[in-house]
């Protein structure tokens, strides 16, 4: 009996963390509609969100609101998402996604932009420092 309980549980814990799908840029090619705006403390829209976001193969995040196409790096290393954490401690406890502008030189230490993201299926959470998360989904 003992057994089964813990088999059962064990099963719960991984069909819940199997929900939440690691970040990588496979998962985000694509193109994602704005579901839920990002909002300051004030309730004011922000600016640095787009009403879709496009994803390319070739590592470039594309907007409307962005006169050229950012490149964007998922996973960065530890050192780089524990000064992005330190930079911006609302994005602790999310995964950290950096974006340069697009002719900029790959050094991500000085990524323009830092963003807090989770992906979890088709939808899509995209966090700037001081507003609250902007949520997309993956158009099909």
């Amino acid at each position: 009996m003992n057994r089964i309980i813990i088999f059962l549980a064990l099963a719960i814990v991984l069909s819940a963390t199997s929900a939440v799908m690691a970040l990588d840029s496979a998962a985000l090619v694509g193109t994602w509609q704005l579901v839920e705006n990002a909002k300051d403390a004030e309730g004011n829209k922000s600016p640095f969100v787009t009403s879709q976001l496009q994803f390319t193969a070739d590592g470039k995040m594309i907007s409307a609101n962005m006169p050229v196409p950012f490149r964007y790096k998922v996973n960065p290393g530890t050192a780089e998402v524990a000064k992005a954490h330190a930079r911006f401690p609302d994005l602790e406890g999310m995964e950290i996604m950096l974006a340069i502008a697009g002719n900029s030189k790959n050094d991500w230490s000085r990524a323009h932009i830092i963003y807090g993201v989770q992906l979890t299926g088709d939808q899509f959470t995209m966090k700037v420092s001081g507003y609250t998360p902007a949520r997309y989904k993956k158009l099909k």
